[in-house]
């Protein structure tokens, strides 16, 4: 609902169930929108770790959280990847992504660390401190590129009107 007036030409999303979960109620509002999956917007692969919670690597594989933890940037799961890997995989996506779109606008519905990842390109952030970059889960960047220049902005979802009658009626209770 957010982003029903905004014009989209363009959704990128990964090939994960989720991130076309999260699209869904965008492009019903953008009939007109071309909408691609792309391999390169997939979430960091775990490898022998996928699948599970950081508590049980903890408990069960303390020497993947202390190698994980020694270098985040640079530290791959044992047959998976590290965000040094993910970082190349996901500027092959967005070269692809910007390609296709032309100077049309876009949208990437993308995961926690490929998300990252697309603000440390944009803000040529330090590859050491994308492990660490805030991604909030309530609201979206919207980056705004014209040759002489950048806008970046943390927008909040605006909360729905059912959101909000619901809180209410649960406060009321």
């Amino acid at each position: 609902r957010h982003m029903r007036h905004k014009d989209i030409s363009w959704v990128f999303t990964s090939t994960r169930l989720r991130s076309h979960e999260t699209a869904t109620p965008l492009l019903a509002g953008h009939p007109g929108a071309h909408v691609m999956a792309f391999r390169e917007f997939d979430e960091i692969w775990a490898g022998d770790c996928e699948g599970m919670l950081y508590s049980e690597i903890r408990a069960k594989m303390p020497e993947i959280t202390a190698g994980r933890n020694a270098d985040k940037y640079t530290y791959a799961y044992p047959n998976g990847e590290s965000y040094a890997m993910l970082r190349e995989r996901v500027q092959r996506g967005l070269r692809r992504a910007l390609f296709l779109a032309g100077d049309t606008p876009l949208v990437i519905v993308g995961h926690q660390a490929v998300n990252r990842v697309l603000l440390s390109l944009f803000l040529q952030q330090r590859s050491e401190d994308i492990p660490y970059i805030y991604i909030p889960q309530s609201q979206y960047y919207h980056i705004s590129m014209t040759p002489r220049r950048k806008v970046f902005e943390r927008i909040p979802y605006q909360p729905c009107p059912v959101e909000n009658d619901i809180s209410r009626q649960s406060e009321a209770l």
